[in-house]
């Protein structure tokens, strides 16, 4: 289970004026400021997120600036949000605003985020994306986002899945440890301590993140993740194996199962 799960998550991150939250564009063709609930998101932070409850709609507001000589127009703002590499949070509306050379336009776009509850919880890197009619990204902008989201919301439930995992996978590790049951090669015993630093590196990087510590970003999580795997990889590599007299015994046991018939 815990390799599933480890392996899921590896394969598993407002309106004020203009001159305070706008940012230029990738190609420098449109700056924007945004603003959701009269929450600027370029004044988030992990200490002071923008806060989303899914429960009631939201305003998302964008005040953009055309700042080419020719018309541009914004056919789509996206929002997404990631953990792990994983988009957990995706919203797309539609709204086609011309803006001719130069020309600033406002846009007051609805969003509901009614089912977010049921799959997040906790802070969350974002983005805000302006995509044109051709789908090639006009602007972006990351932030950072506190979803209140249900206690039983997937992400909740993830963490639980791993945390157990990874309890379990400990307590096994201990009792072959206590026993001189760990497997005779290193790679197979590094590899088993391994995954149980990916599981406490998982369990601890979204549990911060439900808690409002941390933002999982690959900033945070990156180290959290490979700190462990790696420190716990080199403690299954240098451990013991079994003891020469167990290596014996079980040979003898595979001799003697391999040489008993087998009664039809």
């Amino acid at each position: 289970m815990l390799v599933l799960v480890v392996l899921a998550v590896v394969g598993f991150g407002m309106l004020a004026p203009p001159s305070a939250l706008s940012y230029q564009a990738q190609r420098s063709d449109v700056s924007f400021a945004a603003a959701l609930d009269a929450q600027p998101l370029g004044l988030s932070s992990t200490g002071d997120p923008i806060v989303i409850d899914p429960d009631r709609a939201s305003t998302r507001a964008l005040v953009m600036h055309n700042n080419t000589d020719q018309s541009l127009t914004v056919r789509q703002v996206q929002l997404r949000g990631k953990a792990f590499g994983l988009t957990l949070l995706a919203y797309d509306v539609i709204v086609n605003a011309t803006m001719a050379p130069g020309e600033r336009s406002k846009v007051d776009v609805p969003v509901e985020f009614f089912d977010l509850g049921q799959q997040v919880s906790g802070l969350l890197p974002a983005t805000i994306r302006l995509i044109d009619p051709d789908r090639n990204q006009l602007a972006s902008r990351d932030f950072t986002v506190d979803v209140r989201g249900s206690a039983t919301s997937l992400m909740a439930i993830f963490t639980l899945v791993v945390a157990i995992a990874t309890g379990a996978s400990i307590l096994v590790i201990w009792v072959a440890i206590g026993r001189r049951r760990l497997p005779r090669n290193r790679w197979q015993r590094g590899l088993r301590f391994g995954l149980v630093g990916a599981g406490i590196g998982v369990t601890l990087t979204l549990f911060l993140a439900e808690l409002l510590l941390v933002t999982p970003k690959g900033s945070v999580w990156i180290p959290l993740l490979l700190v462990p795997t790696v420190g716990l990889f080199l403690l299954g590599w240098f451990s013991p194996g079994p003891l020469a007299d167990m290596e014996d015994e079980t040979e003898v046991e595979d001799w003697m199962r391999e040489t008993v018939p087998i009664s039809s």
